[in-house]
């Protein structure tokens, strides 16, 4: 009787929790979920623009090589947030159109179609035309009309997710991928692209599909092993020994129109693990707070600033534009090569971190254990033993002026720096030794052209760009740790 007492005294809070859980969920759920003026709206939207495409096709022989206009993205498949759509429009070319046409006629179709609505040109693995119509984002895609598995370009398996995707979803399941895109969002994790390397609005689709619920996938990552990575939808075709060899990848969601294809090799581990974190403490201790841009209700201590000022070294430079997965993988490496750089010269890096907003402007940001080092210091070499390389490295460091053995019989010797501050080592590197650094060649003429290089304590006024770059430098997501 005393061990029933017991029991049932642990699980009553643990079913009001779990009332209160799902009481949460209903109501956020509600405030994810389209109007239906909103879905009014954009369906007008959506059937204005394919109408402008169709009709523009239909006028012209010389375009008798396209096949359809579809819909496709979350507006087709019913799961956008709301407030936060926009319109995809696939342009599907014959599958026997040279690849240099299809670019040519892709970008052709979408800005005339769209010439009213002051159209212009994204990039992602081909280019693709974007505007906006009464307020709402459009995007022409072009992609080749090809059978199940016979891709020639990355867009062309889009409409076979899109058909996936509705005969998978029904309303309740659509509303539990809106709940999951928001969670995403909050956590700031949500998007494909090279900038983000996160969960995309499909991945969102295929782990509904997979668990069924929002509650269920955040139950299934906060329980996540790196044993246990591969996410299939037929887990009979899976073999996990294969799958990790063929993909080499932190986490494995299998496309299931294509099982070739890892959703997964977009998503950075980063990102992965925030989610994996952010579900945890989630079920742990529900919150709305999980459902906001907690960036924008936070901001960074003056005071925190003031006493790292010194410590952050700040390297910014102008770009002339090009497509924004292009600037933030050439950023990308650039910190990267930066980074080891500077490691490899004995000055240490705490936390790196680089911003772009995409149309001039580039900072990257170190916070340093300190921007100075000192003058001397000691190098450790082989034991005398291993006379060769011994004498090498007596050689190598002729220019010592202190040289002896340690108890181990190893040679140190002592050197001097000739720079022991990285602003100025720095300034030095980039005007008269910049190959020593991994910069993309396509990166570099303005790179050096426009580089300023200093700490925030020099900096009297400090431009929006490098005020966002240090907010993203000294944030804590308070909701994680």
């Amino acid at each position: 009787m005393g061990l029933y007492i017991l029991i049932c005294f642990i699980l009553k809070p643990l079913k009001e929790m779990h009332i209160e859980i799902n009481k949460l969920i209903d109501e956020i759920a509600d405030d994810c979920i389209p109007t239906d003026s909103e879905k009014i709206h954009l369906n007008n939207v959506a059937n204005k623009v394919k109408d402008l495409i169709t009709n523009f096709v239909s006028d012209k022989d010389d375009y008798s090589f396209v096949k359809d206009v579809v819909f496709g993205g979350s507006f087709a498949k019913g799961t956008w947030l709301k407030k936060e759509t926009d319109i995809d429009i696939f342009v599907k070319f014959d599958s026997q159109l040279d690849i240099r046409d299809f670019e040519k006629y892709g970008k052709e179709i979408g800005l005339r179609s769209l010439k009213g609505f002051s159209p212009y040109l994204r990039y992602a693995d081909h280019p693709y035309v974007e505007a906006y119509v009464e307020t709402v984002k459009v995007n022409v895609v072009p992609c080749f009309d090809v059978s199940f598995g016979r891709w020639k370009s990355t867009a062309d398996r889009s409409p076979f997710h899109t058909a996936y995707v509705i005969n998978r979803l029904d309303n309740y399941k659509k509303n539990q991928v809106r709940l999951l895109k928001k969670f995403f969002r909050s956590l700031d994790v949500y998007g494909a692209e090279i900038s983000k390397k996160g969960f995309s609005g499909y991945v969102s689709e295929i782990l509904i599909i997979k668990f069924g619920s929002f509650l269920s996938t955040l139950d299934h990552f906060s329980n996540f092993t790196v044993d246990k990575n591969i996410i299939g939808l037929d887990n009979d075709v899976i073999n996990a020994d294969n799958l990790k060899k063929k993909f080499n990848s932190f986490l494995i969601i299998l496309d299931p129109v294509d099982n070739n294809r890892n959703l997964g090799t977009a998503i950075s581990p980063l990102s992965a693990g925030k989610f994996i974190r952010g579900s945890k403490v989630f079920l742990k201790n529900p919150s709305n707070s999980f459902f906001v841009n907690h960036k924008k209700i936070c901001h960074i201590d003056p005071v925190l600033i003031e006493l790292l000022s010194s410590s952050i070294l700040i390297i910014e430079f102008k770009f002339s534009f090009r497509a924004p997965d292009i600037i933030w993988g050439q950023l990308q490496k650039t910190i990267a090569s930066l980074s080891k750089f500077i490691e490899l010269n004995g000055f240490k890096i705490i936390k790196n971190i680089c911003f772009t907003d995409e149309e001039e402007h580039c900072v990257l940001a170190f916070l340093m254990e300190s921007i100075t080092i000192p003058k001397l210091y000691k190098r450790i070499g082989p034991d005398i033993f291993r006379h060769n390389d011994a004498e090498k490295f007596i050689k190598s460091n002729s220019i010592s002026p202190v040289k002896w053995m340690t108890s181990d019989n190893r040679i140190n010797c002592l050197l001097l720096r000739d720079f022991t501050d990285v602003r100025e080592y720095l300034k030095f590197v980039f005007a008269n030794k910049h190959n020593l650094i991994g910069i993309p060649n396509g990166l570099k003429p303005d790179f050096l052209s426009t580089v300023k290089v200093y700490s925030i304590d020099q900096q009297k006024n400090i431009s929006e760009h490098v005020k966002n770059t240090l907010f993203e430098l000294l944030y804590t997501d308070s909701r994680l740790f």
